[in-house]
């Protein structure tokens, strides 16, 4: 199945998607974007990821990270622990000449470490998949221990509408329910 990217330098251009994976449908992640670009938090209207790195996680195609990119994110790191997902995404990086930004991890990401060459992320996209029992708070406390994400990071997560996991420790900034998933935007709670 072809994405699209939505906005930016690569607008228009068609990546692919892994069998394995369950791509946010475009107008879903318009909607995500666009709440970003009008928060305002520390750019310009419409310039929100100018100069900032991103963690995909759970990245299967790529979509998040590569708008992300699209949209002025100086760095994206894309993590999953699909083989033939990691192989679809450097496809994808390939097809958009986005390898100089862009760094691919094969790595179930709660066991993700941190190096020093690596950067503390502004953002981090954390969809994982529905059918696999992954607990966001786990997740995104690994990720704060070992450095990926640090207390101001913006967190934007999909779950499903169906999911029993509180969002509790997360100061929510937005949240949206599209389809069948909930789209939390937030910081970490401590």
């Amino acid at each position: 199945m072809g994405i699209k990217i939505i906005a930016g330098k690569y607008k228009g251009l068609h990546i692919d998607s892994p069998d394995s994976a369950r791509p946010t449908l475009s107008r879903f992640r318009q909607s995500v974007f666009d709440i970003l670009d009008s928060s305002q938090i520390d750019c310009e209207f419409g310039e929100f990821f100018c100069g900032k790195v991103v963690l995909d996680c759970f990245a299967g195609s790529g979509a998040l990270g590569l708008e992300a990119i699209s949209r002025g994110a100086a760095h994206a790191y894309f993590v999953d622990e699909n083989r033939k997902a990691i192989g679809v995404l450097r496809s994808n990086i390939d097809k958009l000449n986005a390898s100089e930004c862009s760094t691919v991890i094969l790595s179930d990401i709660n066991k993700l470490t941190f190096s020093k060459k690596n950067k503390c992320c502004d953002v981090a996209f954390l969809d994982p998949p529905y059918f696999e029992n992954i607990s966001m708070k786990h997740t995104i406390k690994h990720l704060l221990e070992v450095g990926w994400i640090f207390e101001k990071t913006i967190l934007v997560m999909e779950q499903s509408v169906h999911s029993k996991e509180s969002l509790d420790f997360i100061k929510k900034i937005k949240s949206k329910i599209a389809g069948n998933s909930v789209f939390t935007l937030g910081v970490f709670n401590q």
